[in-house]
């Protein structure tokens, strides 16, 4: 459980408590502890992650940890557009997200980082954030002044002789379209299609906790870990942040800091600040909170990426190769010219292998993804259980626009899958109706390899039975072609189909103290308070375009760097 064993009787001061072991957490744990000056205490609610004692699943270059329940939250829940209520995912392991995801290396673009300088992030345009991306990699595929070399993690990419099927003929369609292909989506910001950079060993995972928390790391006497430490309340005097209080092997313990850095994650950081007094005054004296600071930011502007997914039964001869575990293959970024839009804020993402068990290499499934939603969510705390329970709203298409681009990644797809390269590769493509259904289906139990093992039977046995099975398993018998040639149905479809990603950001905005719903600067330090910060994910003004796993670690390094210069 800890990194050493830990002797509850010591005193418990450290100089920087990290709460929340996620990808951030790992990050600022390394950097912090390298100076053997700085005694770093890091308190994560999910299980250890030992370095050469790591679990399979976790270790899986295809994801198989991402459904494994044991490694996420169980009292997350929320709502896509505000219908109906269902789990939200969120890593509870050292590692964090890092440690479930599908490994997508993706940083976004250089307008991204140059729009949250404009928007009040003073130092993060994309010059000043570069060097940290930089810093945490090591690209294998490219080098040059845009990649790094000696970084932590690596990044590279499918060797193309392991390439899907699949990925190969979207690439002669889109020769034959006009579409660009992209050599490097981290270097090249153009729209295109190319491989997805990924996070990963050549034979295993690579989470910011095997990265960052090695062995060797782990050896430090100024550093101690300790995990199911569940984190309830930072301690203030007057308006100095002076420690912890953590549930740890069933007892509260208090842990005193002349610091405290929170990267609990943008659906748990918000709430952890209400709970101690720092938030909305309004919600905090309605949920019987003594207010600390108003913060009126907290748990406001939250974003993650839209998707809708659409589910193709492959022709034996066209299923993802057994050499490459891989999910998520392929980006298609592209701009949809929509007024008010900006460049390159959509794309097809092409997941070769579905699923861990056998039904999973027989179904891929490209989706469109909104990258740079206009709709805005929030989170709040539960008015019946404000000390356990959230409300996490995230408020999908309340903007028209998002619905409009959505439609047209639908109609993109349709275009691939029936144009001359695609449409010989598959035996049916099933609209994802419910996609907590097909996610449900993959949660890893016997049952579901029971079900995913007959089912994968008969299709392949059966081919002409794969979209009514697969069409059931969504809740719904719906036709692709009826939704496409139907505007109301498409737009319909959208509506009821739309899905969140691992993705979400923004609940702790940084920007400028004049701006009243910011709630740090760009040293991560909480406006109003002292001795206090927050470096994850929640602190992104706005989403960037692509998975958000490697600009939470460049997050991380970069304010490490600057808590190292102060």
């Amino acid at each position: 459980m800890l990194a050493k064993l830990f002797d509850v009787s010591m005193e418990n001061k450290f100089d920087y408590i990290i709460v929340g072991g996620g990808t951030a957490g790992c990050v600022l744990a390394s950097r912090l502890s390298a100076d053997p000056r700085r005694k770093v205490l890091i308190l994560e609610a999910g299980p250890d992650v030992v370095p050469g004692h790591e679990p399979v699943d976790i270790l899986d270059t295809y994801p198989t940890s991402y459904y494994n329940l044991d490694y996420v939250w169980k009292d997350l829940f929320g709502s896509w557009t505000g219908k109906i209520r269902q789990p939200i995912k969120q890593a509870k392991i050292l590692g964090g997200g890092s440690s479930v995801m599908g490994m997508v290396a993706l940083r976004g673009t250089a307008d991204d980082y140059n729009e949250w300088d404009k928007l009040g992030a003073s130092g993060w345009d994309w010059p000043n954030v570069l060097p940290y991306f930089r810093k945490l990699e090591s690209d294998t595929d490219y080098s040059g002044p845009l990649h790094g070399d000696s970084g932590p993690v690596p990044i590279s990419r499918i060797p193309r002789k392991d390439l899907p099927p699949f990925h190969l003929r979207m690439e002669e369609y889109a020769k034959a379209a006009g579409i660009q292909l992209a050599d490097d989506l981290n270097g090249n910001f153009a729209d295109g299609l190319g491989v997805a950079p990924q996070s990963v060993f050549k034979d295993r995972r690579a989470s910011a906790s095997i990265c960052y928390l090695d062995r060797n790391v782990r050896k430090r006497e100024n550093l101690t870990i300790i995990t199911q430490a569940n984190a309830t309340r930072i301690a203030f005097e007057g308006r100095r942040a002076t420690g912890v209080s953590a549930i740890v092997d069933n007892t509260c313990q208090h842990f005193v800091s002349r610091e405290v850095i929170v990267t609990a994650g943008t659906l748990r950081t918000p709430a952890l600040l209400m709970r101690s007094g720092v938030g909305p005054a309004n919600h905090l004296y309605e949920s019987e909170i003594p207010v600390v600071f108003n913060s009126l930011g907290v748990g406001k502007n939250l974003q993650n990426h839209q998707i809708i997914y659409t589910v193709a039964h492959m022709k034996r001869a066209f299923r993802p190769l057994k050499t490459a575990r891989r999910h998520t293959t392929t980006i298609d970024r592209y701009s949809s010219n929509l007024d008010g839009a900006p460049p390159s804020d959509m794309c097809l993402s092409l997941i070769s292998q579905t699923g861990w068990h056998e039904l999973g290499t027989y179904l891929s499934s490209l989706a469109a993804v909104n990258l740079k939603p206009f709709s805005r969510g929030q989170l709040t705390l539960d008015p019946l259980s404000p000390s356990s329970k959230s409300v996490i709203a995230f408020n999908f298409l309340s903007d028209e626009r998002d619905i409009l681009r959505l439609c047209e990644g639908v109609r993109r797809i349709d275009r691939y899958l029936k144009s001359a390269e695609l449409r010989g590769i598959y035996h049916a493509v099933v609209p994802v109706t419910n996609p907590a259904s097909f996610r449900a289906f993959n949660n890893i139990n016997t049952i579901n390899a029971i079900k995913a093992k007959a089912v994968a039977l008969l299709i392949d046995a059966f081919p002409v039975l794969g979209k009514v099975v697969l069409s059931a398993m969504s809740d719904e018998v719906s036709s692709f072609d009826n939704i496409i040639a139907d505007d109301d149905k498409l737009r319909n479809f959208i509506a009821n189909s739309v899905t969140g990603m691992a993705h979400p950001v923004g609940t702790c905005k940084m920007g400028k103290e004049s701006d009243k719903t910011a709630v740090v600067g760009g040293d991560g330090k909480v406006f109003g308070l002292d001795c206090l910060r927050v470096a994850d994910a929640s602190i992104m003004p706005t989403i960037p375009r692509g998975n958000t796993n490697i600009p939470t670690l460049m997050i991380a390094e970069k304010i490490s760097n600057t808590i190292l210069s102060e």
